[in-house]
């Protein structure tokens, strides 16, 4: 998903906890004002929707949390395999090169050795040895 569509995303979800909390708040001042109770009374039905919107909204959150998480989880999961192909095809490429500076090396080599001929010395191959002093 492109950082648009999880902008998007993410007001709408807190869009949708906005309606719900405002939504939660109108209901109970409307039933406080409607409401034909006794204090008593009205203030345990507040106690207890207080209770049920609290769980409510823990659940919203615990949904939101999770949806967010497995998001996550995606999102790692493509960068990884992208980092995994990048480093692959370097990897390729570097074998190439190689291989490419291998057979240029051995091609010189060769051209190197062509003018002498089969009883001539040809090339000197030289070894240094550590003194020993």
């Amino acid at each position: 998903m492109d950082a648009y569509g999880e902008t998007y995303d993410r007001q709408n979800t807190v869009g949708a906890l906005s309606a719900f909390v405002i939504g939660a708040a109108v209901g109970a001042a409307a039933a406080l004002i409607l409401a034909p109770t006794s204090g008593r009374d009205t203030r345990a039905y507040l106690k207890r929707r207080g209770n049920e919107l609290g769980r409510d909204a823990m659940e919203r959150g615990k949904e939101v949390g999770r949806d967010a998480m497995e998001r996550s989880r995606d999102t790692l999961r493509s960068q990884s395999e992208r980092v995994k192909s990048a480093v692959n095809s370097g990897w390729d490429r570097a074998g190439e090169a190689v291989s490419h500076m291998r057979e240029h090396g051995e091609a010189a080599y060769r051209e190197a050795k062509e003018p002498f001929g089969p009883g001539e010395p040809g090339p000197v191959r030289t070894t240094y040895q550590r003194s020993s002093e």
